[in-house]
């Protein structure tokens, strides 16, 4: 399998994440600086008592809104479990005939297959998960969402469908003569994540699994190896090499 990544990208949301949690930091600490020394300079006395804790609430929301801006790029770009790692190591072993797309347009994650497109819609929720009569549910408690890394779950089968059609759109403008198989796969990527799902109309895996189903369940036919080219060409990935006689 090949990888091409956006790395100017990468490398400028990582620095985002950085500042956004170092920021936090920082404002959480002046905070806690209002809080001890605010009597000495003058904020804290019975005449302004309502301006101080108007001023040490604002002072947590701001620093509360800065952390969570960089947990977002934080888990794509800095986690351990971030989903670049997970699906380099677990589609490891396929072969050359297989494009991971990582950060370029038209998604974030794309496995360009001898048979198709495969969007990768990726999650990094711990707790449980239920899917049930069409719904998703994350278990965690209020307080665990608000100071927790876990972003919002979301509705994974709007997103599905948005991906495939930014992915359709582009396929569609750039090779308008054939018909590209797409789909769409979510990946939890926290192993701590406890899946209870009911039957979906699109596939949901753990990391460990994706391999195991692109060459079983979710194996495609391959397309001509013209269709191939026009398909990588048409997503910017790689040509493939013309094998050595």
């Amino acid at each position: 399998m090949r990888i091409v990544t956006n790395e100017p990208r990468v490398k400028r949301e990582s620095m985002l994440a950085k500042i956004g949690i170092y920021g936090s930091l920082a404002v959480l600490m002046g905070g806690l600086a209002l809080t001890l020394f605010g009597q000495q300079w003058g904020l804290l006395s019975p005449q302004n008592i309502v301006q101080f804790y108007i001023i040490y609430a604002g002072i947590l929301l701001i620093g509360l809104l800065i952390s969570r801006f960089g947990m977002f790029y934080g888990n794509r770009h800095l986690s351990p479990q971030r989903p670049e790692l997970q699906l380099k190591e677990n589609l490891k072993g396929l072969d050359r005939k297989f494009t991971l797309m990582l950060f370029k347009e038209p998604h974030d994650y794309i496995l360009i297959e001898p048979g198709g497109v495969s969007a990768f819609i990726c999650k990094n929720q711990q707790g449980t998960v239920t899917f049930k009569e069409g719904k998703w549910k994350n278990g965690q408690g209020v307080i665990a969402r608000l100071i927790g890394r876990n972003e919002p779950l979301g509705d994974p089968k709007k997103e599905s469908d948005e991906v495939l059609t930014g992915i359709s759109a582009v396929l569609k403008a750039k090779m308008p003569s054939y018909q590209i198989p797409l789909r769409s796969i979510v990946v939890f990527c926290n192993p701590q994540v406890k899946l209870a799902v009911d039957p979906t109309p699109y596939a949901v895996i753990r990391p460990d699994g994706l391999k195991d189903y692109l060459r079983g369940a979710g194996k495609w036919k391959e397309l001509p190896a013209s269709v191939q080219r026009a398909l990588r060409d048409a997503l910017g990935a790689p040509s493939e090499p013309v094998p050595a006689n």
